[in-house]
């Protein structure tokens, strides 16, 4: 119906839901007799066939069509928080023509081990004065898990920013130590993917937290970038 939309499975399931019921809306929207009652830039109001009836369904999707924004459903009303049920997925589908799969998955991780050497410790980073595994190092090695775990499945053209982390580092790890780094995908929301992250080595758990990186257009990026340096001269 509107493919500037492209909002995908795993997206979908990103969003509190009702367990079961983003399937459930895929054969909803294969059975057909999605209508709509009207609709506003990015906004739309449809009547969704549910058991010879109609559920009504209102919903906005994100500025850039790869997420929604608000929805609701006669079926949720009364919940404090509604999830999105399988009207509202049969709505989307039927709003963009089609079922979106990812290539992303929750649960999808990525590790890899790293020894401590001199250069990654708090003294010469300048985080501290101890030689141990510094705060700043052990951030950059979670931000590259995610980014590895990420790139793999990137188009040509994009690449991937951190924008947010949020890390307990809660133990020391001293030169020479063998540290195991991972990511694991547990949010996405259109461009935007969220991760668990952490760190362990031979004593157990260094370190975990949460991690936030936006899938962007490699160019794009950078010319936007500059403009803002220009406008500022």
């Amino acid at each position: 119906m509107d493919n500037k939309y492209c909002v995908s499975l795993i997206t979908l399931e990103s969003h509190n839901h009702i367990v079961g019921d983003i399937e459930r809306g895929v054969k909803v929207y294969e059975k057909g007799g999605v209508e709509f009652d009207g609709r506003e830039p990015n906004f739309y109001w449809a009547r969704v066939p549910h058991k010879g009836k109609a559920k009504t369904v209102t919903l906005k999707f994100s500025h850039d069509g790869q997420d929604l924004e608000y929805f609701t459903c006669d079926c949720t009303l009364d919940y404090r928080e509604p999830p999105l049920c399988r009207h509202v997925a049969a709505a989307v589908f039927a709003i963009q023509g089609d079922v979106i799969e990812s290539v992303l998955e929750i649960g999808q991780s990525y590790w890899f081990e790293s020894c401590v050497t001199e250069k990654d410790t708090a003294r010469v980073i300048g985080s501290g004065d101890l030689e141990v595994l510094a705060t700043p190092r052990l951030i950059t090695l979670m931000e590259h898990a995610a980014y590895t775990l990420l790139e793999a499945d990137l188009e040509e053209g994009q690449t991937s920013v951190g924008t947010n982390i949020n890390v307990s580092h809660t133990a020391a790890s001293p030169v020479a130590t063998l540290i195991e780094i991972e990511a694991k995908i547990t949010s996405v929301r259109g461009r935007t993917v969220t991760f668990d992250v952490s760190a362990s080595d031979g004593g157990g758990e260094i370190g975990k937290g949460e991690h936030t990186r936006v899938i962007v257009d490699e160019k794009k990026f950078m010319e936007k970038a500059h403009r803002r340096i220009s406008a500022k001269g």
